[in-house]
């Protein structure tokens, strides 16, 4: 007697390679952020980064990562509001004080609306004859 075979279920995961799959996600993630330039920035940064992970490395290069780091710097020394704040300008007192503690008493919370009239008294009604 024959066995029946029944046919293999086709597979609902496609092959899908590391650079197309960074490429797709870099530029649903570019488009959502920054529109249509975006998508086009994401997909090559997400092709990029999908092309190193096929090839076993790192993500991102030790190369990119320290001129990411040197340009944080020069842009910290750079801007006034970046810097960092030295330590000796703080306040005796403070230091020992939960951060709660250190700020401005808040102004109080401005009245709340005066209470709704009470309803008015219905008004008699006169039968008509």
């Amino acid at each position: 007697m024959k066995k029946k075979t029944t046919p293999e279920a086709p597979s609902d995961a496609l092959p899908v390679s590391k650079q197309t799959a960074g490429g797709v996600a870099g530029a649903i993630i570019g488009g959502v952020v920054a529109g249509p330039v975006g998508a086009v920035a994401g997909a090559i940064a997400g092709t990029m980064m999908g092309n190193r992970a096929a090839k076993g490395k790192t993500l991102i290069s030790s190369g990119t990562t320290a001129t990411v780091k040197s340009a944080a710097k020069s842009v910290r020394a750079t801007i006034p509001s970046m810097k960092s704040k030295s330590k000796s300008k703080s306040k005796p007192g403070n230091a020992s004080k939960p951060a709660s503690a250190r700020t401005a008493p808040r102004k109080p919370a401005a009245s709340k609306k005066p209470a709704a009239k009470a309803p008015a008294k219905p008004k008699a009604v006169q039968k008509r004859k």
